[in-house]
């Protein structure tokens, strides 16, 4: 098969702007392959995630190429302005994490700006699912993290003190402390499941991306994952606190407490799945009305990222 030159233009580029940045390339995975860190342990998936989307979807994203020198230069620019800034400008005032988020950042946009100065607008309009998806290479910065984990962890505890007070058992709640007969658990920012997360809102944007054609239902079975993802993580925290009140304190401290997020991330998957299967369902009677062929349902395959938060 024979390569193009233009290819071999984008090919020289990447490898060029690879070793240019590869100190904080070699930082990010260091932190992602580090498991304290659970909200970075999806990134080194995502390039590969990417590059198989952009394979398996490459006759209609290089159906019509062109250079595009001007845009792609202004985005390629804006990219190396956030370098220069990580660099030489925020560094001193920024903690190390949102350096490297910030020069990630930079290392992103400048790749999708020489995307499109190489391939065009076209190519890159219909490649735009899998060239942003390389969003979720960017550590998340600290202060959006911790939000985040904020709102996690006490709406999981809200789920889990309904269940548990459904469940029978006395309990007495203040924020997320819970009072249980001879039990004080406290729902800890550890218990936000934020890898878990982070996996269900991927699946539910590789879901809608596959099997789903407007951007309304599959904005919908992202959204949905969230209050799957706030039930999961209730359901685990109040069945570790029942097991724990019922049988034995040490139910806090097994296996099942510090492993057990994968069954549970498989029940949220399971929770899901029934919604795509109905935003499925209600677009293809829709294409048929319309005389539109939906997408093969049972042919294609989720893509999705265990968990063990």
């Amino acid at each position: 098969m024979k390569i193009s030159n233009r290819t071999l233009y984008f090919s020289a580029f990447s490898l060029c702007l690879i070793i240019i940045m590869s100190r904080p390339l070699r930082d990010v995975i260091a932190f992602s392959w580090d498991s304290e860190n659970v909200a970075a342990s999806h990134i080194l998936l995502i390039p590969f995630i990417s590059a198989a989307l952009i394979y398996w979807n490459r006759k209609s994203i290089f159906q019509s190429i062109g250079y595009e020198k001007v845009l792609g230069s202004m985005v390629m620019m804006a990219g190396a302005g956030l370098w220069f800034g990580g660099n030489f400008i925020w560094n001193t005032g920024l903690k190390p994490e949102n350096v490297m988020s910030l020069l990630a950042t930079s290392f992103v946009v400048m790749w999708l700006g020489g995307f499109l100065f190489f391939y065009g607008s076209s190519a890159f309009r219909a490649g735009l699912f899998p060239l942003l998806f390389l969003i979720f290479v960017i550590p998340i910065p600290i202060p959006l993290l911790d939000a985040v984990v904020h709102f996690l962890q006490y709406k999981s505890a809200d789920a889990a003190y309904s269940l548990l007070r459904a469940s029978g058992i006395p309990i007495f709640r203040n924020g997320v402390l819970f009072k249980l007969p001879d039990l004080l658990v406290e729902v800890a920012p550890q218990c936000s499941g934020i890898r878990s997360g982070i996996s269900l809102v991927i699946s539910g944007l590789l879901a809608g991306h596959l099997f789903l054609r407007t951007w309304w239902r599959r904005l919908a079975i992202v959204a949905l994952a969230v209050p799957i993802l706030i039930f999961k993580n209730g359901l685990r925290i109040a069945t570790l606190s029942y097991l724990a009140v019922r049988f034995d304190h040490r139910f806090l401290t097994s296996e099942l407490h510090r492993e057990g997020g994968i069954p549970f991330f498989v029940i949220a998957l399971v929770m899901l799945y029934p919604f795509l299967l109905i935003l499925v369902k209600w677009e293809a009677m829709s294409s048929n009305r319309s005389g539109q062929n939906p997408p093969n349902f049972a042919m294609a395959q989720l893509p999705v990222s265990e968990s063990k938060d």
